[in-house]
């Protein structure tokens, strides 16, 4: 009797899993709060509100901007389990790995490890490199090197 009455409870609870369907649903932002990494957006079809939208799942983190449409995912179909599947425009995003951090923003990349910034590791050797006094030889061009650093911080924020 005990097997019977273990089968039949686990087939109730597939059952009870596949009546419930992941649902998603498109929407546009209203608002984002960034440094909760939460939104709210508005249903396209129903105008339903949805707040306290997360913006990622743990490990990528994605602004989205307000207005933009983008798609939802409901955990089990409950509004209040509600996250960022994806969006039209996105302002920034964050990848993290442990302690290595990749920012995209609309004006530059950010990668760090750590405390260090690759940004300020290629500053810094581009700044060593101009201190290189050549005796014999041609001389290292600074004012070439100090180009390809100012193009540098153009994509490294």
């Amino acid at each position: 009797m005990g097997k019977e009455l273990d089968e039949f409870t686990r087939l109730l609870g597939e059952a009870q899993k596949s009546a419930v369907k992941p649902q998603m649903v498109w929407a546009n932002v209203k608002e984002v709060d960034w440094d909760n990494k939460r939104m709210v957006a508005i249903g396209l079809i129903d105008e339903l509100e949805y707040y306290d939208v997360l913006l990622g799942l743990g490990h990528i983190d994605k602004r989205p901007k307000v207005g933009s449409k983008c798609l939802l995912g409901i955990i089990g179909n409950h509004s209040a389990f509600t996250f960022l599947i994806e969006a039209e425009h996105v302002e920034e995003m964050t990848v993290v790995s442990n302690e290595t951090e990749l920012t995209v923003k609309e004006d530059g990349l950010v990668v760090r490890k750590a405390n260090e910034s690759l940004k300020d590791v290629l500053n810094d050797f581009i700044d060593e490199v101009n201190k290189i006094i050549v005796i014999n030889g041609t001389t290292i061009n600074k004012v070439a090197v100090t180009e390809i650093k100012q193009r540098l911080n153009t994509i490294l924020k």
